[in-house]
């Protein structure tokens, strides 16, 4: 019967090593994976800024595009304009 106690204590004792173990590995995995979160939280943070820049220079680049339409457009009235003033210079040259 003693035997079979040993046995069975010695199981136990096994079983309460292992049980240690695995509480280590999942507290270093526990803190390698808080670093790994903190990591990509900065990471997370920075490309967040990124986004943001990069949509204020785009929305910057469409008010540029609008703003050179509108230019172009300006341009080609006035041109229009300056082509009636130099026929209607010529109709009076002519005269």
């Amino acid at each position: 019967m003693t035997e079979d106690v040993g046995a069975r204590l010695a199981v136990l004792e096994e079983h309460v090593h292992r049980a240690v173990k695995l509480i280590e590995e999942l507290r270093e995995a526990n803190a390698r994976l808080a670093q790994e979160k903190t990591t990509l939280e900065s990471a997370l943070r920075t490309m967040t800024g990124d986004v943001e820049r990069l949509r204020e220079r785009d929305q910057g680049r469409l008010r540029l595009e609008a703003e050179y339409r509108r230019l172009l457009d300006d341009r080609r009235q006035l041109l229009g304009q300056v082509e009636g003033i130099l026929k209607e210079l010529a109709r009076i040259e002519g005269l």
